[in-house]
């Protein structure tokens, strides 16, 4: 007896769904997990500079963009522009016109107060590390002059 139409193609519409949901789930567990880690690596690095000279930053990070005066003493702003990634074949050639990238921010704050002691601080933006095991990121952590 030959299958039934209408029976075959819902269970391939059936089955074309359930890998759609699980492929929607898996793609937000990816995005929490990449999420959670960036934050933790961030967080690392701003933790390290807790009670250290503010001036030992400046050495290490060079100039601080932006001082601002608090109540509690003075935040020193410093602000990274990363250069948008391009998947391959996305480039003026393969397109016939060029999209401009948005590049991407990411800002760091450190609190010191009147006697220039890093109290603390925070970060934002959408290109900050996501590890600060090696490269640019491990470079933003406190390293003591040795």
């Amino acid at each position: 007896m030959p299958a039934n139409p209408a029976q075959l193609a819902y269970a391939t519409q059936s089955l074309a769904r359930r890998r759609a949901r699980l492929a929607v789930l898996g793609a937000a567990a990816f995005a929490a997990a990449c999420a959670g880690i960036g934050t933790g690596a961030m967080q690392d690095i701003i933790d390290s500079w807790k009670s250290v000279p503010v001036d030992e930053a400046k050495r290490q990070w060079g100039p601080p963009q932006a001082v601002q005066a608090l109540p509690a003493g003075t935040a020193y702003v410093w602000t990274d522009s990363v250069p948008a990634a391009r998947p391959p074949g996305s480039g003026p050639r393969d397109a016939g016109m060029e999209r401009t990238p948005v590049p991407g921010q990411c800002q760091r704050k450190l609190v010191a107060d009147a006697q220039g002691i890093v109290t603390g601080g925070e970060w934002r933006g959408d290109a900050c590390c996501v590890t600060a095991l090696a490269g640019r990121c491990a470079a933003l952590k406190y390293r003591a002059r040795g």
